[in-house]
């Protein structure tokens, strides 16, 4: 495989990464940029509570990439897309985008892998997750066990209370965790970021978040990409559909 955005030592990482951890990251942005999409998203964010009640002001938002040519040219950005390709070994097509703001004093998302929820075979999936603040401990960041990506689907357990506490529209958060082999040793990788970088995440690596204790956001932009060729679940809630990133990266970036 020829690249031309990855460099040598972020290709090292990377596979690193992906055989011992089952999530990688590199710089993706600059702070400028992130504060530049994160004025977009919150002129999306207050413009859907005005138009509907059907969300709480800090909802996660579905699909900006349709409302947004920034968002859509980040999702077809050539970086990522070559990392993606070069880590599941082929083409891929886009599946959905959405942004999280997880204000100070918002819960986290209980621990769960992503192919329990999209119904992909192992490492057919790629979850993104671009840092629009710096991610760390205090502000609820995206935590991992390092090398869970080699378990297969879990089982999980519904926790009825717990489920209360989801909104209204996003009804997976918490309540439904994933249940880890008993007496495991993975190590819980506290997913740190720095705003501007892009953290990549394999299909079965259990993950999770806690709330945000701090007085900071944060904020991120996600993505999710399928292997071409992969099956996958629509989902009742994000009703996915395939995109063509490689329609778009020409649209964006080929100029």
């Amino acid at each position: 495989m020829q690249f031309k955005h990855l460099t040598q030592e972020e290709i090292q990482q990377m596979t690193f990464d992906w055989r011992y951890r089952g999530f990688t990251k590199f710089k993706l942005l600059t702070e400028e940029e992130c504060d530049e999409i994160n004025e977009k998203l919150d002129i999306l964010r207050k413009n859907r509570n005005l138009s509907s009640s059907e969300w709480g002001e800090w909802d996660p938002y579905m699909y900006p990439h349709k409302e947004s040519n920034l968002v859509e040219s980040l999702f077809s950005h050539p970086k990522l897309i070559e990392a993606m390709e070069f880590l599941m070994g082929g083409e891929l097509v886009g599946m959905q985008t959405w942004a999280y703001f997880k204000p100070p004093g918002q819960l986290g998302r209980d621990q769960h892998q992503n192919a329990f929820y999209t119904g992909c075979g192992h490492n057919e999936i790629i979850n993104t997750a671009l840092a629009l603040d710096n991610h760390d401990e205090e502000n609820g960041a995206v935590w991992a066990y390092e090398g869970s990506h080699n378990l297969g689907i879990l089982p999980i357990e519904i926790d009825e209370e717990r489920t209360k506490t989801n909104p209204k529209n996003w009804r997976n958060e918490r309540g439904k965790p994933c249940i880890m082999p008993e007496g495991h040793n993975f190590f819980k990788n506290p997913g740190i970021l720095q705003k501007g970088e892009v953290s990549l995440l394999h299909s079965h690596c259990v993950h999770g978040s806690e709330p945000n204790n701090s007085t900071r956001f944060r904020r991120s932009l996600l993505g999710g990409y399928l292997k071409k060729g992969a099956t996958f679940k629509q989902g009742n809630h994000m009703k996915r559909e395939p995109i063509d990133v490689y329609e778009l990266r020409n649209k964006h970036w080929n100029k």
